[in-house]
């Protein structure tokens, strides 16, 4: 006799058929179902405090892992709370599985609790959306989903289903499991275009590379560092590309946007030409710069300024055609003298800071903060910055040297993911370290989040770079209104004991407000085995150097 089951088992049953270890979640009555199905298939559910959290935590684990990440959130306001999760993992391309609950078919128009047209609300902000409106075809819908969030440009997908469709019992025996439903073939560039490109970047004078995050999701970092050994080619990474190519690496700048002015060939691989690359525009590059862009998303290419050679395809699959092209080369690449000319910049810059980096004053500097930090970790810890000044000054202090180490707020800007990033991070990789360097500012944001990670037992630990304020914003007001009215903008918060908070809830806190103080408070947060909380007290007057540069010009 054929068993019978409810919808929510079915879609239990898909997600572990896709190897899901984990739903983030966070109770309610319209994905009960979901939740119930997921215990019976092992499938541990890891509950949050906010809805927001559930979606960053998903976000962190593809960006960790490079497998979909998955949560289920209950009708309206819980769906409301997801949508800033939502956006900011569109905006950087991670593939997440939203569930969203939904009042029942049954007394849709009637006024049932929570109901609101969902799909509208989030609409923009992901790849695809579904309603699914019969319980025997849930796994169908799930494997459309997983087809949507991982092919072409990654992106979060969003599948409703309504309460008495999870709800609902069906036979067994009548429904059908996809299998087989989605390919893991990426395209490859057109030939004639990856010949011009590397034409170009060889007979170039002062070629650059910026790679992104379609490297990571490609997984092209070992074509990557192959093809910059073997035409000698400056790189700078950004965003999940950091890590894919060791940042010790001779030819490796990490997050430093080194030569953009002066070179003539500049290849964007992966990356978005938005305002973190000033839209591939003077002044950050020159004004006659050959541009090459390789992307899987044909939208993007001569997004913002003309464009040399534009190659539509996966950022392993093009590199390792140029790697191929290269060993029919016979010429080698004479790049030696300006490769020298940007290790010489950045031991300028290092230099320039080194006083701050090893600052004995009080209250502590950030870079000296980052330094310890940064000094502290092993290669293999995972880093997320979470904030505006604090994550600008740890960004080119941290090496990063494995890929999917490194997590910070993205190009949505979105503030408050670090906690779930964090536990994210620490979950997908439970052996190893996981630290969070965090404004005080973003770190009020989801700060309940640590006591999730003290129910569940992830021993996270958060170091909160603290000067009283949204840092970033009080530090611009200065600039554009003059530092005493600047200070009236809504950008004071004072110092609060954040570490007594994480302390009442279960886990490890310290107060730090000496920079000698750093390394032992770090071992000790460590060797807690608990969520940990660092609240550094840092000096509020300290910018990063374009922001400094800017308020002490000259009138």
């Amino acid at each position: 006799m054929a068993s019978e089951v409810h919808g929510g088992k079915l879609a239990a049953r898909a997600l572990k058929a896709e190897g899901v270890q984990y739903l983030f979640t966070l109770n309610g009555g319209h994905i009960a179902p979901i939740l119930d199905g997921c215990i019976d298939e092992g499938i541990r559910l890891l509950d949050v405090r906010h809805e927001q959290s559930a979606v960053h935590m998903a976000d962190g684990w593809a960006r960790a892992t490079r497998e979909p990440g998955v949560c289920a959130v209950t009708a309206g306001p819980g769906v409301t709370d997801a949508v800033t999760g939502i956006a900011n993992a569109y905006q950087s391309a991670s593939p997440v599985i939203i569930f969203g609950g939904a009042h029942p078919l049954s007394k849709h128009q009637m006024g049932p609790l929570q109901e609101m047209d969902h799909v509208s609300v989030v609409r923009p902000i992901v790849k695809w959306v579904g309603t699914c409106y019969d319980p025997q075809r849930i796994p169908e819908y799930v494997s459309i989903a997983f087809r949507h969030a991982t092919t072409g440009r990654p992106g979060p997908v969003y599948l409703e289903i309504p309460e008495d469709i999870l709800a609902k019992r069906v036979d067994e025996a009548q429904v059908t499991f996809p299998t087989k439903y989605r390919t893991t073939a990426r395209p490859y560039g057109e030939p004639a275009l990856v010949r011009k490109a590397v034409d170009l970047l060889l007979q170039a004078e002062r070629p650059v590379v910026i790679a992104g995050s379609g490297i990571w999701w490609s997984g092209g970092g070992q074509e990557l560092q192959q093809f910059i050994e073997a035409a000698e080619l400056p790189l700078t990474l950004r965003e999940m590309g950091r890590g894919n190519v060791p940042e010790t690496h001779p030819l490796c700048f990490g997050p430093n946007r080194v030569g953009l002015q002066q070179a003539d060939v500049v290849m964007v691989i992966g990356g978005r030409l938005n305002f973190a690359l000033n839209y591939g525009r003077p002044p950050l590059f020159a004004e006659n710069v050959k541009l090459i862009q390789v992307d899987i998303e044909p939208r993007e290419i001569g997004r913002n300024r003309p464009v040399e050679v534009g190659i539509v395809g996966d950022a392993r699959n093009v590199l390792t055609q140029m790697n191929e092209e290269l060993r029919h080369r016979k010429a080698a690449p004479q790049h030696h003298e300006w490769v020298k000319e940007c290790q010489a910049y950045i031991q300028r810059r290092r230099q320039e800071i080194e006083p701050d980096l090893n600052s004995d004053q009080v209250p502590v500097h950030p870079l000296r903060l980052c330094h310890e930090i940064s000094d502290f970790l092993p290669a293999k810890a995972t880093m997320v910055t979470d904030g505006g000044d604090s994550a600008i000054f740890a960004a080119p202090i941290r090496k990063v040297a494995l890929p999917g180490h490194w997590m910070d707020n993205g190009p949505f800007g979105c503030l408050g993911p670090g906690p779930a990033f964090t536990i994210a991070a620490k979950l997908a990789r439970p052996d190893e370290p996981a630290l969070l360097l965090s404004g005080d500012g973003s770190f009020g944001l989801n700060a309940m989040e640590m006591d999730t990670a003290v129910r569940h037992n992830i021993p996270i630990v958060a170091v909160i770079a603290n000067d009283g304020s949204w840092g970033m914003s009080r530090h611009s007001h200065w600039l554009d209104y003059g530092q005493e009215r600047g200070d009236q903008l809504a950008v004071r918060l004072g110092i609060r004991p954040y570490h007594k908070i994480v302390e009442a809830m279960g886990g490890y806190g310290e107060l730090v407000e000496r920079p000698q103080d750093l390394r032992p408070a770090l071992e000790r947060a460590f060797a807690s085995g608990r969520p940990a909380c660092l609240n550094v007290v840092i000096n509020e007057e300290a910018m990063p150097g374009r922001r400094r540069q800017h308020r002490n010009r000259p009138e």
